[in-house]
């Protein structure tokens, strides 16, 4: 080989070890970088999940999409993203537990139900107070949305939904009587009182 193609050959290879550095500075940094911030991240996700071991899988599916942006991320902005991806695993996740809930349901087949004897004029109003309900049930504000279902739905406790929804006791209270008071208004109480 002669000293002219040694002296092309060398900044090529530098080149190359140079970037092999930069990615291995990078996965140490990303190493620390989870090191440090696991046990904030899983607490963080325990507020917002059922319990211990969801926080775990959150967390740790978290992780697994932040580091598909380790090197294109500057690590000045990981840890805003990481909690940015948390918040929507955890979400995820919730929505999740919800549709997979419906499958803890027995089949009613084969099984005899004692019919409720409507008229079809009683069918047709009570089918109009249903409408009329879901519908001021949807229109309500998202927060107040997710806490009246948890109560009325999932008939979880105050100190249940404030832990889910991580806010306090007070504000549970102060969103299920707002959410009564608005289903109210466009429902009406004696509409209220038969469902």
């Amino acid at each position: 080989m002669s000293a002219e193609n040694e002296r092309e050959e060398a900044p090529a290879a530098l080149h190359s070890t140079a970037g092999l550095e930069d990615t291995r500075a990078i996965e140490r940094r990303f190493d620390g970088f989870v090191r440090d911030h696991y046990r904030n991240l899983v607490q963080f996700l325990r507020r917002r999940t059922k319990g211990e071991q969801d926080a775990e899988d959150a967390a740790q599916e978290s992780l697994a999409k932040l580091l598909r942006y380790r090197t294109s991320t500057p690590a000045s902005e990981w840890k805003l993203l990481l909690y940015r991806i948390a918040t929507n695993v955890a979400h995820d996740q919730s929505r999740s537990q919800l549709t997979h809930a419906a499958k803890d349901h027995v089949a009613l087949d084969g099984q005899e139900i004692a019919s409720i004897d409507l008229t079809p004029e009683e069918q047709f109003a009570r089918d109009q107070q249903l409408a009329r309900l879901t519908e001021a049930i949807l229109a309500l504000p998202p927060k107040c949305q997710q806490v009246y279902l948890l109560k009325r739905v999932h008939d979880m406790s105050r100190a249940q939904i404030a832990e889910h929804c991580n806010i306090s006791v007070k504000m549970v209270e102060k969103h299920l009587a707002n959410a009564l008071i608005l289903i109210r208004r466009k429902v009406g109480i004696s509409t209220m009182e038969t469902l």
